[in-house]
């Protein structure tokens, strides 16, 4: 099970990972340190040749976040020729890769990969001015509250909770308000229209939950990411509070299964919404569309426990 951090992979052809494990059936709780490698193949096929492209991609982890270390990452280009591929921090510290290609004939197919690792005896802290940041006490148009939201966040400040405790009961309000499911919203969905229908995806029950605690003056932040085993992207809240020492305390919560976060979340980028983390976008010139289909996969590298074993399946 155990493998050297930072090997590179070289296609997704062969994959060095624990697929034979059932990771539900690893006790989380005992795990210390676990590190992952996360493949995704972005392909845009289009109806003919298109010039100019310009396509952002924010699909690698932050460099550091938390307990969360990226060990090493790659992007490559297939079937087109890029003039230039530049990666850069963007005003979150988000990692975003920024791709020109100047002439695509049909296809042309990101492939990237990255391997994380995450340690559970690291305590997430960040800086204490983020308690003030604006971006994060401000609402968005797709976190904005109204009619019901309002009321909802009224019925929370009633609870007399402060901070932490706080935030994990609007987490929990929201799970058990809403109902999971597909094809009722679209990344255009506002918390607002969510929260009437009371269903969505996980991006929807984050922004009720980004437009709930914002509404209660907890400073919050959407979060895009993985979850080992949910077969797709995912997002959940963070929710920054004081530590008592000058610095601010990061609650990380999933209100789409009413939880806090634990080991088997890995986080790629942070920002106001989901408009700040969207994976892909982009523009070319062209007078026809375009189709996107997208394959990911999020492998389990290594798990270790404070004995620095690895047997930790039940």
């Amino acid at each position: 099970m155990k493998l050297p951090l930072g090997d590179e992979f070289d296609s997704f052809d062969d994959p060095v990972d624990l697929t034979g494990v059932d990771t539900s059936a690893i006790d989380w709780t005992r795990v210390r340190r676990s590190a992952y490698v996360i493949q995704q193949s972005i392909t845009y096929q289009y109806d003919g040749p298109v010039h100019r492209l310009r396509q952002r991609l924010v699909v690698q982890p932050r460099e550091h976040h938390g307990d969360q270390r990226r060990v090493s990452r790659r992007v490559e280009v297939v079937d087109a020729t890029a003039k230039r591929v530049r990666a850069a921090p963007d005003a979150f510290g988000n990692h975003v890769v920024d791709i020109e290609v100047p002439y695509v004939a049909e296809q042309v197919t990101f492939l990237s990969s990255s391997v994380v690792e995450r340690r559970s005896d690291q305590q997430h802290l960040a800086a204490g001015s983020l308690l003030h940041d604006r971006r994060l006490l401000d609402t968005t148009p797709l976190t904005a509250a109204d009619g019901d939201l309002d009321a909802l966040i009224n019925d929370l400040r009633d609870t007399r909770l402060q901070g932490s405790e706080l935030a994990l009961a609007a987490c929990h309000r929201v799970y058990q308000l809403m109902t999971y499911a597909h094809d009722v919203t679209t990344v255009r969905t506002t918390a607002t229209e969510a929260f009437a229908k009371r269903t969505g995806v996980c991006q929807d029950f984050a922004h009720v939950l980004l437009a709930i605690t914002r509404g209660l003056g907890l400073p919050s932040r959407y979060v895009s990411g993985q979850l080992l085993g949910s077969g797709g992207s995912h997002a959940w809240v963070e929710v920054l509070v004081p530590d008592g020492a000058g610095h601010a305390r990061v609650m990380a919560l999933d209100p789409t299964h009413g939880c806090s976060v634990g080991m088997t979340y890995l986080t790629v980028a942070v920002g106001r919404d989901y408009a700040d983390v969207a994976p892909v976008s982009g523009s070319y010139v062209a007078p026809h569309a375009g189709t996107l289909t997208m394959r990911k996969r999020v492998s389990l590298m290594r798990i270790d426990n404070d004995e620095g074993e690895d047997k930790l399946v039940s």
